[in-house]
């Protein structure tokens, strides 16, 4: 049987629909990895939000979180962990720019959660374990760590002229997601320029020496999308945006509710 490396997307693509492993993933999935397959997890989530599934996996591959912004083995403590940082001059000139019309903003380093402004309805983004410490306050604190990535929710209002900042201002280190607005907020994920989860799953694919063609990746969203046109095999969720429908190689026969993942894999890895 040909040997696959098979890169897959949490929330929306692996996770169901409440944001858990279905016991027949777990079981198809180790049975993969027994036959000599590697499965690799790449999330837009910091590592503490994505190790639980890690471990129910029983993986030992490297682990790719917030977006490629980190690779590291938990498994292996020869492997060196590699980070994509923000440098923290322009973490401080993007947040006194934006700091006037902010809702609330946040980031992760390691277990820290670092939040200006926080509230109760990001619960859900914040991936809290009990090893979290959270740290309030603005983030132009100089003891604060530079992350990989931030989260911003701004006035509406100001939507054009923050983005206009991220792309004109900061040295061209930035860029950014518009997760939608509504009539009084704007959501932005801003990131290291060479932040890619795509370039990230080129990266381990080297490390362990598979061809291109061995390549397989799954996801759902516009976070997807340069790693589903890297590899050679990218497949869209049949529950995902159109954008990652438009660049896959193909579609799952079922959605994320629906062990979309595994069915489609118990059809095309048999096909070898």
């Amino acid at each position: 049987m040909k040997k696959y490396m098979i890169a897959c997307d949490l929330d929306g693509t692996l996770l169901d629909g409440n944001s858990e492993l279905t016991t027949e993933t777990i079981s198809y999935l180790k049975e993969l990895a027994s036959l000599g397959h590697k499965i690799v997890i790449a999330t837009g989530r910091p590592f503490r939000g994505c190790y639980h599934y890690y471990q129910a996996l029983d993986l030992d591959t490297p682990i790719i979180t917030d977006n490629g912004g980190s690779i590291e083995n938990p498994r292996d403590n020869h492997f060196q962990k590699m980070t994509l940082k923000i440098p923290k001059r322009i973490i401080d000139k993007l947040f006194n720019f934006a700091e006037p019309f902010t809702r609330t903003a946040f980031y992760s380093v390691d277990n820290g959660l670092y939040v200006y402004k926080p509230t109760d309805r990001l619960n859900w983004l914040y991936h809290e374990t009990e090893d979290t410490f959270f740290v309030e306050g603005p983030f132009t604190n100089p003891n604060h760590p530079e992350p990989s990535g931030l989260m911003y929710i701004i006035d509406v209002a100001y939507k054009e002229t923050f983005e206009s900042f991220i792309m004109n201002e900061c040295d061209g280190l930035l860029l950014y997601r518009d997760w939608g607005s509504d009539h009084k907020n704007a959501i932005f994920e801003i990131y290291q320029k060479r932040t890619s989860k795509g370039e990230a799953i080129e990266f381990v694919r080297q490390y362990y020496g598979f061809e291109p063609e061995q390549v397989i990746a799954f996801g759902d969203g516009l976070n997807d999308l340069d790693m589903l046109q890297v590899v050679h095999h990218g497949v869209a969720m049949k529950n995902g945006v159109d954008e990652v429908k438009a660049v896959a190689k193909a579609i799952s026969f079922k959605p994320n509710t629906e062990n979309g993942v595994i069915e489609y894999l118990k059809q095309y890895i048999t096909k070898d």
